[in-house]
């Protein structure tokens, strides 16, 4: 069967060709091949959902082709309402989708997209705003969640030391981050080689640890930028990396909780330097009497 091509045509229309209902269509084969290729050496990779697509778009990602399965047509009007540039949609049978993507999560609308060049530690410090570290935190959900918040509240980048990660591009933190990934400068790095370029900047790192002295409402009140240091739920912070801290702070809560999940305490963080590093300078009144 021929591959689904859908382009905007007169009013709007598209032009469309049968549905691939062969997992050996060459369409299909590759989708296949981009999949199991090595994460490391892939030129191209695979973007899951309609938002997530729509918000590499925004970011400046190139995209090479969308796919879809029958019930998902419908939904190409949003994408090209987002910028969707003239690229090849095709139409998937259920069953060859499912053929692709076996036992990892299937996507009805999946896009492949050309992997962008990687960011490096200087390009997060040539932004403004906080530097948020992650120290040793594995889990993709805890570190998309992060990408997000530090989206949310204008951080100039997120470091990822000792997780388990190489390349933005994996398809899991794609996911896990809605596609945020591609917002901001999101970079694996080793401890050495943070610390050198924390220092050159004048960028103090400060550590986020339950057991700190200082409440986080402290932190706030630095009118530098800082590197928020933040280990995995459990273990915290490597022992190295607290000792590099030069400033430590603690988010308080309540004594029966014993930790908070590091997604929260990370926004939690990212919203207070921020509140307090934009509010205006405060005023001494005096109050009406009489």
């Amino acid at each position: 069967m021929t591959a689904n091509l859908m382009r905007p045509g007169d009013g709007g229309a598209m032009a469309t060709d049968p549905v691939i209902g062969e997992v050996n269509h060459p369409v299909a084969r590759r989708v296949r091949d981009v999949l199991h290729r090595s994460t490391a050496r892939r030129r191209t990779f695979v973007i899951d959902d309609e938002e997530n697509i729509i918000q590499a778009l925004r970011s400046g990602v190139r995209l090479d082709s969308v796919y879809g399965t029958a019930d998902q047509q419908s939904r190409q009007a949003s994408l090209a309402a987002a910028g969707l540039p003239d690229v090849p949609f095709h139409v998937l049978a259920d069953g060859v989708v499912s053929a692709l993507f076996g036992t990892e999560k299937r996507s009805r609308m999946f896009a492949l997209a050309r992997t962008p060049p990687s960011a490096g530690l200087a390009d997060m410090i040539a932004r403004p705003g906080d530097i948020v570290v992650l120290d040793g935190v594995r889990l993709m959900g805890n570190i998309g969640a992060v990408i997000r918040s530090a989206c949310a509240f204008d951080a100039a980048g997120v470091v990822l030391l000792d997780g388990g990660i190489t390349t933005i591009v994996d398809r899991r933190l794609v996911r896990a981050s809605r596609g945020m990934v591609f917002a901001l400068p999101v970079v694996p790095a080793d401890a050495r080689e943070l610390q050198g370029c924390l220092d050159r900047a004048g960028i103090p790192l400060a550590s986020l640890s339950a057991r700190a002295p200082a409440p986080l409402s402290e932190a706030a009140l630095v009118d530098r930028r800082l590197a928020l240091l933040i280990g995995s739920e459990k273990h915290g912070a490597s022992a190295h990396m607290e000792e590099c801290a030069a400033l430590h702070f603690r988010v308080p809560v309540n004594p029966a909780v014993e930790s908070l999940n590091v997604s929260v305490a990370a926004a939690i963080a990212l919203y207070e330097r921020r509140a307090r590093m934009s509010a205006p300078p405060t005023r001494k009144t005096t109050a009406a009497t009489g």
